[in-house]
């Protein structure tokens, strides 16, 4: 992994704070899925905690030249793909993180839910400690992610990804509930009819399926607790085609 700040090699007093906010990529051939939305998302939460504008085009810039950085050190190779991470931790300087390219897991996933809610959960900040702590637990008991539900059993979204239920009818039903309004979620929107209610646990088995959505891709959901989910087929498989067809944007 290579790690800059503002251009240059970071420092580990740069990395050490907990408190800011990021967005995270997938590059492919030098170009990222709904790239203006994440620069939207990474403007909106620096001025939320910071109070000052975030420039995309100097966000661009770091994001170039970290992923040139990756090439030169890599020989040049496997440099056109990649996982990316923007960071902020104050006001000014911009880290960017650079590895290797992730995709979704090839099989659906079990889900246990857990009682827990992310504190301001329409940010994506660096207070991750909880849910990924749950979502260790729950894998010891075998499962793949934890569920985040509130204490009334709403549905949530998992540890790092949204969760959509299918209908019948093809359209995505997505939890009202305190959770990131995801980049990816924005995207499957965009594509696919959706609307947004409650959905508790006791109300999945009803669902044609669900499936999780994050910057990595879209992978099915098997199980939540000890309810088996339908297998999504042709209407998760829309999904995805529709999803694959929105424009990559160049960084």
């Amino acid at each position: 992994m290579r790690i800059e700040t503002d251009g240059r090699p970071a420092t580990a007093a740069e990395l050490f704070s907990t408190y800011g906010h990021f967005t995270a990529m997938q590059v492919r051939d030098g170009a990222v899925q709904g790239l203006s939305h994440h620069l939207d998302r990474l403007d909106a939460a620096h001025r939320e905690l910071f109070g000052r504008q975030l420039p995309g085009e100097r966000v661009r810039d770091l994001v170039r030249h970290a992923l040139a950085g990756a090439a030169d050190a890599a020989g040049a190779a496997g440099t056109a793909d990649a996982s990316v991470r923007v960071l902020l931790r104050d006001t000014e300087r911009i880290s960017v993180s650079v590895a290797e390219p992730h995709h979704p897991p090839a099989a659906p996933q079990r889900l246990r839910s857990v009682q827990y809610l992310r504190p301001f959960p329409h940010l994506k900040h660096l207070g991750s400690f909880a849910q990924l702590e749950w979502a260790r637990r729950v894998r010891l008991d075998g499962y793949d992610d934890a569920l985040l539900t509130a204490p009334d059993g709403a549905v949530a979204e998992s540890s790092i990804a949204n969760i959509g239920f299918l209908r019948d009818d093809g359209s995505v039903v997505w939890p009202d509930a305190p959770q990131l309004h995801g980049i990816a979620m924005q995207l499957v929107e965009a594509t696919t009819p959706s609307t947004r209610r409650v959905v508790r646990r006791d109300d999945v088995a009803a669902f044609a399926g669900a499936f999780l959505v994050n910057s990595i891709g879209v992978v099915a959901v098997a199980s939540i607790d000890d309810v088996p989910l339908p297998e999504p087929g042709p209407l998760l498989a829309g999904v995805v085609e529709r999803l694959a067809a929105v424009p990559w944007e160049r960084v």
